[in-house]
């Protein structure tokens, strides 16, 4: 940030906190998952993959919230959870059974997953999606207008032929990363990789 005193700017670098004693902010986790038709096998596959293992990161004082798209936005529940051991049992139940069909309305699944986040909250939305779809500027665009609370959003690609000019100006627009995973790949370093900038955050605001 930037404090003017005298007539002259000044620079706060703030650092988080070394070492696992700090106790972690609870967050807000939200799984988009995209079940249109162009996600069957392996990429819906990989994207059930990548939400276990995000669902499975998750302690009580978290929140979970689960949202699917294809021609329309389904929701696991209909707001967050919190992430109890039957929660996550019921969630992971609720993932395996997706099936891939239908068209791609993103831009109702992004809406719908922002407007269920709570407000002075550690959010994060990752999207995971093998984004074949035109007008990637009305995604970004809805990401930039949507997001009123401040969440992270991270996209994840899946498939064989990824939509990169979707996934990274949507990640640059939440403020979060772009990973892919093409066909056959190891899921487990990616979703490690993910984890690494979204577990136990130390710092909101």
């Amino acid at each position: 940030c930037t404090v003017a005193a005298t007539g002259a700017p000044a620079t706060v670098t703030v650092v988080a906190p070394a070492g696992r004693q700090v106790r972690a902010v609870p967050r807000d986790l939200t799984g988009l998952l995209d079940t249109s038709g162009s996600m069957g096998g392996e990429p819906l596959a990989q994207a059930k993959r990548v939400a276990l293992a995000l669902v499975a990161s998750l302690d009580e004082n978290d929140t979970v919230h689960l949202v699917e798209f294809s021609s329309r936005p389904r929701a696991f529940r209909e707001g967050p959870s919190f992430a109890t051991p039957e929660t996550k049992r019921a969630a992971s139940a609720w993932l395996a059974s997706l099936v891939a069909s239908g068209g791609t309305e993103m831009r109702d699944g992004i809406e719908r997953a922002l407007s269920d986040v709570r407000p002075g909250r550690a959010a994060q939305v990752v999207l995971v999606t093998d984004g074949l779809i035109g007008f990637e500027q009305e995604i970004v665009t809805a990401i930039l207008r949507q997001n009123v609370h401040g969440a992270r959003v991270h996209t994840v690609g899946v498939g064989s032929a990824v939509n990169r000019s979707l996934l990274g100006p949507a990640a640059r627009a939440g403020r979060g990363i772009e990973i892919v995973c093409g066909l056959g790949e190891d899921t487990e370093p990616l979703v490690a990789r993910l984890l690494a900038r979204t577990d136990a955050p130390v710092v909101t605001g």
